[in-house]
């Protein structure tokens, strides 16, 4: 009698510790998965290095960083640090930025019309921008990029002059002037896009 209360007795004592064996198979794989899933970001592929690249954009008008993109890329071991590969990128942007100036002639000859720029009233000056838009919009299609760029100094001195007029100007003329400004580069970004991608088909 006693040796068939052992057998039922060795059974029951049994099972709390096989529950005690699941519970901690069931909860180790948990705490394996949370310790393994940062590691592939941290780890990079081999033979190369973690490198930091940042690329700005510059508004044309005021030269001021409008946005800035941060990524990390992966490059062979021993490449130089990431201010060397920031500068690859530097160019691109502080080049269409760093426009220079068009002398009155050439400024005269874009608007087809005798202009001076220094001598332009705050109402000149508003009507000089919406002659260059509008010439802008008509030739644009035809234009190279050498033309662009002679546009971008016609811009850049007429920009120049309203810095120097800006507070004589009413709040609708500067939004009107802004939103010619905008335009301006909104056109040259989008042909700069359609060169780009003709060139790769």
């Amino acid at each position: 009698m006693k040796n068939l209360l052992r057998l039922f007795v060795a059974p029951l004592l049994a099972l709390p510790v096989a529950a005690a064996a699941q519970t901690t198979t069931t909860t180790n794989p948990a705490s394996k998965s949370t310790t393994t899933t940062p590691a592939p970001a941290s780890t990079s592929p081999a033979g190369m290095q973690p490198q930091t690249e940042v690329t700005e954009d510059l508004d044309p008008a005021t030269g001021k960083v409008i946005r800035r993109t941060t990524r990390t890329i992966y490059v062979p071991m021993g490449t130089p640090a990431p201010s060397t590969a920031s500068k690859t990128t530097a160019p691109t942007t502080s080049s269409d930025v760093a426009t220079s100036t068009a002398t009155d002639a050439q400024v005269s000859t874009f608007l087809r019309k005798k202009t001076a720029i220094a001598t332009l009233t705050a109402p000149a000056l508003l009507a000089a921008y919406q002659q260059f838009i509008e010439r802008v919009r008509t030739d644009r299609h035809s234009w190279k990029a050498s033309d662009w760029t002679a546009a971008a100094a016609i811009l850049s001195s007429l920009n120049g002059r309203y810095d120097q007029l800006r507070s004589s100007l009413s709040l609708d003329d500067k939004l009107t002037i802004r939103s010619q400004q905008a335009e301006f580069q909104t056109l040259r970004t989008a042909r700069q896009l359609s060169d780009q991608v003709s060139d790769k088909l």
